[in-house]
């Protein structure tokens, strides 16, 4: 196997360095093993600096976040509607801050609350550096997670106190966690994976469009075989128990019931937001720009200059022509995507990567459907948990195409990217602003 040919579907482990003097070799596997680590602690102090960024300038509570929702948690206080809907994201938060409460003495409470909220962030980088390093060639694994945590939806989540950023990372933990199974099944494996599509679905029932990714796995390679499908039923079955709970234990005992008729369950929430969503060709054009593209960059450094509409941006892709940055970022995409199509850079095979892509696929479209249905006026809120799917349907076919300097524009990709985003975390003022609000008074 050559070094461009995809380490598809293999756990995660430091590739073995070239042969050579016995100190060298260590160091470089060192280097390998603390690469994807020094890439997540990086995405940590990025996410933090941004909190404190966003908090400072009043830009928490964009794209519809409910962000008051979770900020309670720093006074180790619960808000009901968020308990109802996330309680995997309240007990999480009420664990942080009761076990690092010891520090509020020297570190402020809001601090603490936003360093968990990054935390999750990282976390979700590393394990995403994972699930690239088992999909791409060697070699690329890093750009993966660099574009992975530098893309809006999860740069932003990550940043703010919202229930979305735990929604993502699980994504990243499940599918990680999958194709490890994928490639040697063992029952520790199912249970762990299992676990984390109960957690996942206790912050957000939706979460349980996940199993699309084993099961359409499953039809692709055996078809209806029962017996090695055995395990996804109980899968199935978890999901449903996670909605039981939620409905039964949770809304209306745990947490007292709502007299607001949308807020009276997940169904009624369901029926409310159909009754009165707007699906208009301009309303699934927005959907559509916010979805697929803001989720990645902010359309112009220049962000929320929308503000009639409390914080989001013009939704239609015309938005971007005000960014040349912005617009350097798609255009790279469009290369990347280019190069994955035409015959002449087109890899004659992806390998077994590529049989993944449909799986991916699948779960990311049943996701954009229900979101499209469900509430297509706010789809930032919910698209961060499709980042990573979006990301390896472009790159596994890119990375394998016979395009020359990969690498290279994944390298411009990721730093075009991390620029514009970084210029919508400092906000409309601009990096002037933000020397003018650090220098004080």
């Amino acid at each position: 196997m050559n070094d461009h040919s995809p380490r598809a579907l293999r756990p995660y482990v430091p590739v073995r360095p070239p042969q050579g003097p016995r100190v060298a070799n260590h160091r470089q596997m060192l280097t390998l093993s603390l690469a994807p680590l020094l890439v997540a602690s990086a995405a940590f102090v990025v996410f933090l600096l941004s909190a404190l960024l966003l908090d400072a300038r009043v830009g928490i509570a964009y794209f519809g976040a409910d962000a008051d929702h979770f900020s309670v948690l720093e006074h180790q206080l619960v808000h009901h509607r968020a308990a109802r809907f996330h309680p995997a994201m309240i007990v999480l938060g009420l664990g942080w801050m009761k076990s690092f409460a010891p520090l509020a003495a020297w570190i402020a409470p809001h601090v603490l609350l936003k360093a968990m909220f990054a935390a999750v962030g990282a976390a979700g980088v590393y394990a995403a550096i994972s699930v690239f390093s088992m999909m791409l060639p060697r070699g690329y694994a890093l750009l993966g997670g660099i574009l992975y945590g530098s893309s809006l939806g999860v740069w932003y989540f990550s940043a703010i106190p919202e229930s979305k950023i735990l929604t993502a990372t699980l994504s990243v933990f499940y599918i990680a966690a999958y194709l490890r199974l994928r490639q040697r099944w063992t029952m520790p494996g199912t249970i762990g994976l299992t676990a984390i599509l109960a957690i996942a679905c206790l912050n957000e029932i939706v979460s349980a469009f996940l199993i699309a990714i084993p099961l359409v796995d499953l039809l692709l390679r055996r078809g209806l075989d029962w017996k090695h499908g055995r395990w996804i039923a109980a899968h199935v079955l978890v999901a449903l128990v996670a909605w039981f709970v939620l409905e039964v234990f949770v809304n209306g005992g745990l947490v007292p019931e709502s007299n607001k008729p949308e807020m009276q369950s997940h169904f009624a929430m369901l029926l409310y937001y159909i009754a009165s969503n707007d699906y208009s060709l301009a309303s699934i054009h927005g959907f559509i720009s916010n979805w697929f593209f803001f989720n990645i960059v902010a359309p112009t450094p220049h962000a929320l200059w929308w503000r009639e509409h409390g914080g989001y941006f013009q939704p239609s892709l015309a938005a971007y022509f005000w960014s040349p940055y912005a617009l350097g970022v798609l255009a790279l995409v469009a290369v990347a995507a280019a190069a994955a199509l035409l015959p002449r850079y087109r890899a004659p095979s992806l390998g077994p990567a590529g049989s993944l892509l449909l799986p991916l696929a699948a779960y990311a479209a049943i996701r954009t459907t229900f979101f499209l249905i469900f509430n297509p006026a706010e789809p930032l809120l919910f698209s961060p948990a499709v980042t990573l799917a979006h990301w390896l349907i472009l790159l596994v076919p890119f990375a394998a195409s016979r395009f020359p300097a990969k690498r290279a524009l994944l390298t411009a990709l990721s730093v075009l990217l991390v620029v514009t985003n970084a210029g919508f975390m400092v906000g409309p003022d601009g990096w002037t602003g933000l020397a003018a609000r650090l220098a004080g008074p």
